[in-house]
């Protein structure tokens, strides 16, 4: 699952641009929009939507309660994983014009309303095994004027989407380390009480594949 940040939002952009317009280029260009400052080339964007990432977290509620998994491979059935991860990606969608006259202000506000409609209709997507889930993101005044002061530009007007339950799964290659082995501590009743120890299984041990 290589570049899956990339590739997903290759898929958003081509699904809304399927969606709201059929001319070969489209309406979206993926730029960081913290960028759009006085200066930069991509003022000079002919396209009225632009498509940002503005945050990225963890997903903690997805999050797998096992410290390792088994890795599904029969040539190293004893050797072990980290879980995959689940993220949260808000991605940021702004009717942007340099001109800022109304007639291309008001295409923006058009195609800004395409994207919610796009994403209304569907906004569950499967990609390389992994589901990718979109919820438009309400924001008061207060907190819109946090992220366009994070951005460093006036506001624009945008809707942010959370993205969520994207997975990042390492895929291991030769030389990465994989854990074999692990100690495994059972206690009678009282954890502090040494005495109450069980049983206990050899040192963790990390090789090299």
């Amino acid at each position: 699952m290589s570049e899956l940040l990339k590739k997903s939002l290759d898929l958003l952009r081509l699904t809304v641009n399927d969606y709201v317009d059929s001319t070969p280029e489209g309406i979206i260009e993926i730029v960081n929009i913290a960028a759009l400052n006085d200066g930069d080339d991509f003022l000079e964007s002919s396209f009225p939507i632009i498509l940002s990432i503005v945050n990225i977290q963890e997903d903690t509620v997805a999050r797998n309660p096992y410290l390792y998994e088994k890795k599904v491979d029969n040539s190293t059935p004893d050797k072990y994983l980290n879980p995959a991860q689940h993220l949260n990606v808000s991605i940021l969608f702004t009717a942007y014009s340099k001109e800022q006259k109304q007639d291309t202000y008001l295409e923006g506000i058009n195609k800004l309303e395409g994207v919610i409609r796009c994403f209304q209709q569907q906004n569950v997507y499967t990609m390389e095994g992994t589901k990718l889930i979109l919820d438009l993101q309400s924001q008061n005044i207060n907190e819109l004027n946090q992220l366009w002061s994070m951005l460093g530009n006036k506001y624009m007007p945008s809707v942010l989407y959370k993205m969520r339950m994207l997975t990042i799964q390492h895929d291991p290659v030769e030389g990465d380390q994989v854990i074999e082995k692990a100690k495994i501590k059972l206690w009678k009743n009282d954890p502090e009480d040494v005495t109450g120890l069980l049983e206990e299984t050899n040192d963790i041990t990390v090789n090299n594949t």
